[in-house]
């Protein structure tokens, strides 16, 4: 298949239009047969008809009844070309498929004898001919035949028609979906499943009927996710005034899938780690992970059906607009500061790893060999923080009218970010020329603060300058426009007042600095003491602060400021400035020693009786190995395992009793529940035995080890397993074949278990993940098997990047053999290679060699070779 790029500049309008579109699916054991009539128009005069498809036979096609000769049209690798058609005609299109191979996940397959669709990106052309893009919005009606015992389910977008019984062992089902929607999110599945069924009360008074599928025998374990769906729909209408539009609402979760989840019009299908759920099988992690994404494919409803993108290029329009959205009900649902946390550390280990990696890429992006390539934290996660910064600079009431305008303006439309922008300055009279930039530079901002105090003036000054580094394709940047909320606090942390003409304060009532400028001063005026700045409140931007406080406002921050996001955020500097310390010592071969004012200041934090657990359990985390990656100038995993060793084994040497205290109060309490603050509770107590873990105590491991054969809830369980994984104790091996017994036979669960495997920093890791490959329960060709095993692996630093094994070049063999069966799933496993640059000569060279050797494969997707080019 030819590789080239293709560009945002070169975007085109359709040359033809589609009214509407009939699908009949006639679905056999050994084939598929699908007749598509599209009722169209050129709208371009003299236009040919260039529609997509891949991988198709074709046996027919037809214009308004006559079957074309073969010289009226031309097949090629990628497209069905039609040179002249009627100005408005149906196209009828039968195609023939064999989704019982089609390992690619993409468009029609089959998975442990469901058969289900994948149409994003570019899946529909994987089912029949057509416009396969997203500016081309019809409405659908759909039918599907199949047997009638073994596919008793047969679903597809919009309303039940009607189910006709025809007499010969099979069946068919009627669909109809009256809102107009691009072909990425056309749906279809059929199959023997059980189901879940529960109703949903509008706010205008209408009763939505809600069914939760999975395989026969789990769907029990689904009933967190309807709770899950009913609190997403009573937050869209409470927040945003969005009513759910259709008479029903369906998710399927399905083994093999190559993402999370798809919100497809009104059939919502699911990776079933994202649905199966219940205390004995999952953690609380997994239950939080649950009610965020089916919050968000609910969420696409209105941000991506009912307003899409105009091309693929917009994706972030819909994606980062929603991602915002689902972390936003996720604060309301649980604890809002806790929550910031963990977004913002998950978009620094990811998404900023990708800024400054071989392939960052702007929100917007201008080019790209394979769309899959789109679905990134870039797109996603910076996406998010480029529309918080939209609500931050107008506040949650004028984000709200601007939101209200946005559907206003373009419901039914296919659009693009410019029409986003537009939609929430317009109303709040806020110019976003310059803030615009977020969508089309990549990289992270730098922001370089200094202070200053004028005692006799009572004068403070405040120094800020941006600066981002280059970035491939974009060497130099413009100024962004960077909304920094703040604060200056006086010795006993209250809030001082701000006398500055430059301040802005949005409907919130939140203090911003709005930075335009490359360089920009503020003078704070009558202060009668020196105060302390606490800025970037809340992550209030997407940057790197360059801040070289003295360590005195640090502790000081971490212990008094009004911003629990700020208060984490100091200690997470003091202990960076500690790791860097470490890191260096180890590479000088000096002995690592730990700041007691550290030491203390953690020691304060785990006795503070009146902090929230869940807010303490975060307070306590250390500067991560990913972290590390991007802070330092050499990726020298050895330093950061022994940096980070030793500062852990510290703390909990010098707080073991305090720690034992802390895992004994909360060991046992509601372990079964499913409260937030339970969930806090557990967090707290399992870091505790993690820190413990640290003194290698047979007391400690034999907790426990007991921890783990007397769990009632999956979170303890696996934070026990993934201890005991961690060590060379005698109840290492015992816990992990009890562990694969016990769930071998759920696909879901015994991820956790090649998991906790794949990210042990033991010295053996190598070789017990190259066993695993060849284990029973591994299966290549699924998905999840791959990210929890392999891409686990390659995002474990200490191990992947060991120089006494042969890790890259076990890691590229892996990438080569599922490229050829699946490239959306290889192309994900290629960002393990993104720190090349960070490493030192010796490893670099072995992970080039590696590199080059897939990029020198010819028949290497361009989903991999797209990512993998860029790296060397």
């Amino acid at each position: 298949m030819k590789q080239e790029k293709i560009y945002l500049k070169d975007y085109k309008g359709p040359a033809f239009s589609v009214d509407s579109i009939n699908l009949d699916f006639v679905i056999n054991e050994d084939f598929c047969r699908v007749i598509a009539k599209s009722k169209m128009n050129r709208t371009e005069e003299g236009a040919e008809l260039r529609l997509n498809g891949v991988e198709l036979k074709l046996v027919s096609v037809k214009i308004d009844g006559t079957p074309l000769k073969a010289d009226q049209y031309q097949i090629t690798e990628e497209e069905l070309i039609i040179p002249s058609t009627p100005k408005k005609f149906e196209l009828e299109i039968e195609t023939e498929l064999q989704p019982q191979h089609n390992t690619s996940l993409e468009g029609l397959y089959k998975s442990n004898g469901i058969f289900c669709t994948q149409c994003e990106a570019q899946g529909f052309r994987k089912i029949t001919y057509f416009l396969d893009r997203p500016d081309v919005m019809t409405s659908y009606s759909v039918t599907i035949e199949a047997d009638k015992k073994k596919y008793p389910v047969l679903l597809s977008n919009g309303d039940r028609i009607k189910i006709e019984d025809l007499g010969n062992g099979r069946h068919k089902a009627f669909w109809r979906d009256p809102h107009k929607k691009p072909c990425y999110l056309f749906a279809l599945v059929a199959g023997d499943l059980g189901v879940i069924r529960d109703t949903f009360t509008t706010s205008s008074g209408r009763t939505v009927n809600l069914e939760v599928y999975a395989v026969h025998g789990k769907q029990e374990r689904c009933w967190h996710a309807m709770e899950s769906l009913k609190k997403s729909m009573k937050w869209d209408e409470e927040t945003f005034g969005l009513e759910y539009d259709l008479n029903d609402y369906m998710i399927v979760a399905i083994d093999d899938f190559n993402a999370g989840a798809m919100e497809n019009k009104g059939l919502n299908i699911f990776n079933s780690r994202l649905v199966l759920a219940d205390s004995n099988s999952a953690t609380d992690v997994d239950f939080h992970s649950i009610e965020s994404v089916v919050a968000h494919e609910y969420f696409h409803n209105w941000t991506g059906n009912r307003v899409t993108l105009r091309d693929w290029f917009q994706l972030s329009l819909k994606e980062g607009l929603t991602v915002f959205r689902d972390q936003e009900f996720s604060a309301d649902m649980t604890d809002r500061g806790v929550q910031r946390i963990e977004d913002v550390d998950a978009l620094r280990t990811g998404q900023f790893a990708e800024d400054a990696g071989p392939n960052a890429h702007p929100v917007r992006p201008e080019s790209c060999m394979a769309v899959d390539n789109f679905f990134t934290m870039t797109i996603y996660e910076k996406g998010s923080e480029v529309i918080r910064m939209m609500q931050t600079i107008v506040g949650r009431k004028g984000f709200r009218k601007g939101m209200d305008e946005y559907f206003k303006r373009h419901d039914g439309q296919a659009v693009t970010t410019e029409d986003f922008a537009a939609a929430i300055a317009e109303p709040n009279g806020k110019d976003f020329t310059q803030f615009k930039r977020w969508y089309n530079q990549s990289g992270t901002p730098v922001v370089h603060v200094t202070e200053a105090y004028d005692q006799n003036k009572g004068e403070y000054t405040l120094s800020l300058e941006q600066s981002c580094p280059p970035t491939p394709n974009q060497p130099h940047k413009e100024p962004f426009h960077i909304p920094l909320m703040m604060g200056l606090l006086d010795k006993n942390g209250k809030e001082l007042a701000l006398n500055c003409d430059k301040i802005q304060v949005n409907t919130d009532g939140k203090n911003l600095i709005e930075l335009k400028e490359r360089k920009e001063t503020f003078v704070f005026k009558g202060l009668k003491e020196r105060p302390v700045l606490s800025i970037l409140r809340e992550f209030s931007a997407p940057i790197n602060l360059r801040w070289e406080a003295s360590e005195d406002d640090l502790y000081f921050l971490m212990e008094k400021d009004t911003d629990s996001f700020n208060r984490r955020e100091m200690a997470q500097k003091l202990g960076l400035n500690l790791l860097h310390n470490l890191i260096a010592r180890h590479r000088e071969g000096a002995p690592l020693t730990i700041d007691n004012r550290y030491l203390n200041a953690l020691s304060a934090t785990i006795r503070d009786a009146d902090m929230d657990p869940s807010f303490k359990a975060k307070m306590l985390q250390i500067p991560s190995h990913a972290i590390l990656a991007q802070e330092e100038e050499v990726l020298d995993s050895e330093a950061f395992h022994n940096a980070r060793t030793t500062l852990r084994t510290a703390i909990a040497r010098e707080n073991r009793t305090q720690l034992l205290d802390i895992y004994h109060k909360y060991h046992g309490v509601d372990p079964k529940s499913h409260d937030p603050k339970v969930f806090g509770h557990r967090a707290l107590k399992n870091q505790a035995l993690h820190y413990l873990a640290e003194l290698h105590d047979p007391e400690i491991l034999t907790i426990a080890n007991k921890q783990y054969w007397e769990a009632q809830n999956m979170t303890d369980r696996m934070t026990a397993l993934m201890i005991l994984a961690d060590t060379e104790s005698e109840f290492r091996d015992k816990a992990l074949s009890n562990f694969y017994n016990n769930w071998k036979n759920d696909s879901v669960v015994i991820n956790k278990w090649f998991t906790a495997q794949a990210t042990t920093t033991r010295k053996q890791t190598l070789e017990d993940v190259k066993a695993l490959t060849k284990h029973p329960a591994f299966n290549i060709t699924n998905p999840n098997n791959v990210y929890s095993l392999l891409r686990a692996f390659g995002a474990n630093i200490v191990r992947f990047n060991d120089p006494k094994t042969d890790a890259y070049e076990f890691y590229a063999d892996k990438i080569l053999e599922i490229d050829a069966k699946n490239p959306q799933v290889a192309a994900r496993l290629c960002a393990a290679f993104n720190f090349v640059k960070k490493l030192d000569p010796v490893m670099k060279e072995k992970a080039i060699k590696q590199i080059k050797r897939m990029v020198a494969v010819e028949s290497l997707s361009k989903n991999s070779r797209e990512l993998l080019q860029s790296s060397i």
